[in-house]
């Protein structure tokens, strides 16, 4: 019994998301105000990507950020734009391999152990300005990914949560 509860607990964590921005919080963002897509990459192998074909994924990516920056205020033009987007999104498949502790053995068999595959994937967003310097970089791992589109709007969203191109309010001193 004890098993099986531990064995539950362990498979509801499956699905964690990580999504963090790096960015340099003194920067004034107002002066931005298009964008364009520069490179886009898929680093999962050709063999594992499953129904997924290579231009719908790249669609699915270069959509989000598009509707998330509109939303923001940017202008999506072809070139000469102020910020160059690229991305790097893949998955790879991967195994955790653990003992058990004293809660999961029985007392005649202390070497039980458990593993458990699954599929980490990640999207790595990187805005650069035109000497290609970095303005912002959204960085996502996530486990468990069947919705794939439902994912990527999430780390969008979450990425670039933050990102405003309204000038900071400087409070003045009295």
């Amino acid at each position: 019994m004890r098993k099986i509860l531990l064995l539950m607990l362990l498979s509801s964590s499956v699905r964690a998301q990580e999504v963090n921005a790096e960015f340099d919080k003194t920067r004034d963002l107002s002066r931005y105000k298009t964008f364009v897509f520069g490179e886009g990459e898929i680093i999962t192998p050709k063999d594992r990507r499953g129904q997924m074909d290579e231009a719908g994924l790249h669609k699915m990516v270069k959509t989000s950020i598009s509707e998330e920056l509109t939303e923001k205020g940017l202008h999506q033009v072809d070139s000469a734009a102020d910020l160059v987007v690229s991305y790097v999104i893949g998955s790879q498949e991967r195994m955790d391999y653990s003992v058990l502790g004293p809660l999961g053995t029985s007392p005649t068999n202390s070497s039980q152990t458990w593993s458990r595959d699954y599929r980490l994937g990640s999207l790595i967003i990187d805005l650069n300005d035109k000497n290609n310097n970095l303005i912002w970089r959204v960085n996502a791992t996530s486990e468990g990914a069947e919705d794939m589109e439902r994912l990527i709007d999430a780390v969008v969203s979450a990425g670039f949560k933050k990102f405003s191109i309204k000038p900071k309010k400087v409070k003045k001193k009295k």
